[in-house]
């Protein structure tokens, strides 16, 4: 056997500093993946009218998280909110309960008589004034 056919018997060695650094990445993303189930689309409990063309939808999200708005799509009859939700990773033991946070959703148009719905199309309940 030649050299060349040793060398090229041998596989590509990965070094261990790359390894280290994929098994680190691959941490973290488990630790945003199963810190909690709302990690992209929170659940939208219910909104308000603030006015004929604002509503305050009250979101459930996880505690230490960047949660927004990131698209409204409007129709003659309804309006469709996405959330979506971006925890910050906690490494430590935590509880299950979710923060209600209000997002502010400034429409093109008066609400009128439209339903709100989320992105997936479920109806979000009207929560009635002065609650």
């Amino acid at each position: 056997m030649t050299s060349s056919e040793a060398t090229q018997r041998r596989g590509v060695r990965i070094p261990r500093k790359l390894w280290v650094l994929a098994v680190i990445v691959i941490l973290i993303a488990l630790l945003v993946g199963a810190q909690n189930s709302t990690v992209l689309f929170p659940q939208m409990t219910s909104y308000r009218l603030v006015d004929e063309r604002t509503i305050a939808v009250t979101v459930g999200a996880a505690p230490c998280s960047w949660t927004r708005v990131t698209n409204v799509a409007e129709s003659g009859t309804d309006v469709r909110i996405r959330v979506e939700t971006l925890p910050c990773p906690i490494p430590l033991p935590q509880t299950d309960a979710l923060d209600l946070r209000e997002l502010t959703v400034s429409l093109a148009n008066d609400l009128g008589n439209r339903k709100v719905t989320d992105a997936q199309g479920h109806a979000i309940p009207m929560r009635p004034a002065g609650s």
